[in-house]
């Protein structure tokens, strides 16, 4: 991996490959390939990759952590086990450690990031968290957790809405996501919640469903919370609990999530899918995404015009 420490911070480039196969039953690359805008700091490599498809079957010897933007279906094998369908919500994440064979392929296209982290600089922010206890790397399926998706969410800000990326500041970010991730692997402040202060999963997936159908319409938590059987007050609680998000931050994020799309894939006025996605007004829309995204929605949209 490339050291940039020694030089000036540099502007980052939203991209997407337009080839992004590598087959999913092949021979695994030892490196993976560049499919989306790129950033680097000493010991790190951060990519994130606008909306796509793609397949791939890796084996590199860094630290890789994933994590999606939207609710995201993967076709998954580790170490050549069966493959199986695997869902990420928002907000979660797999960390896979070194030497790992992994073959997946995305259902649906959606904006994820990765982030690949030497071995070294991994594990001491590892054991920086981890009391004296010993780190055995391990493979970490599945992992979910607000401050973990803050700090993922500050990544993509950062590489979308700051003039330059500096690399130090980037650095630091990998330091804390590893950091927090090694909290919950010990299990030193982070307390799941019990299935009881959960959303069912059928209810989960019908509340999401509801969403995902009537995007462009009025949506409010009380008409949700009616749905499900539940107090306003009680559904807020079981659905933040489910997902790290609350309702309303929910609606937002997958309005956001169809908007990206729709910027990214059609010439429609940016008016015409404000309206399309259930914000009040252009300018509603284009504050928000500013506020989220880090960017406005003309820029994101040029930066798939220049692929």
């Amino acid at each position: 991996m490339t050291d940039p420490s020694t030089k000036e911070p540099e502007r980052f480039q939203l991209k997407a490959a337009k080839n992004r196969n590598i087959d999913f039953d092949g021979l695994p690359v030892t490196e993976l390939p560049e499919w989306g805008g790129v950033a680097n700091a000493p010991g790190v490599r951060f990519i994130l990759h606008p909306p796509l498809d793609f397949e791939i079957a890796y084996k590199i010897e860094e630290y890789l952590l994933f994590t999606p933007f939207v609710r995201a279906k993967f076709d998954l094998s580790i170490n050549d086990s069966p493959v199986r369908r695997k869902t990420y919500a928002v907000g979660s994440g797999c960390v896979i450690p070194p030497g790992t064979l992994i073959r997946t392929r995305l259902v649906e296209p959606v904006e994820f990031l990765c982030i690949i982290v030497d071995a070294q600089r991994a594990e001491t922010a590892f054991q920086n968290v981890a009391r004296g206890r010993t780190w055995v790397p391990e493979l970490i399926e599945t992992f979910a957790d607000s401050g973990f998706a803050s700090l993922t969410k500050e990544v993509r800000r950062s590489l979308l809405g700051d003039p330059l990326v500096e690399p130090a500041y980037l650095g630091a970010l990998a330091d804390g996501i590893f950091a927090r991730i090694g909290c919950h692997y010990m299990g030193l402040n982070l307390n799941p919640p019990s299935a009881s202060e959960t959303l069912a999963p059928y209810l989960l997936n019908r509340i999401i469903e509801i969403v995902e159908d009537n995007i462009g319409e009025t949506l409010s938590v009380k008409d949700l919370a009616k749905d499900s059987g539940l107090s306003r007050f009680h559904f807020s609680r079981a659905f933040q609990a489910s997902t790290g998000q609350s309702p309303q931050d929910f609606i937002i994020a997958r309005r956001l999530c169809r908007a990206r799309d729709l910027l990214s894939a059609t010439n429609d006025p940016i008016a015409k899918i404000a309206a399309a996605t259930g914000f009040s007004s252009q300018a509603h829309f284009s504050s928000t995404f500013k506020k989220h995204i880090g960017t406005t929605p003309g820029k994101y949209r040029k930066a798939f015009q220049k692929v």
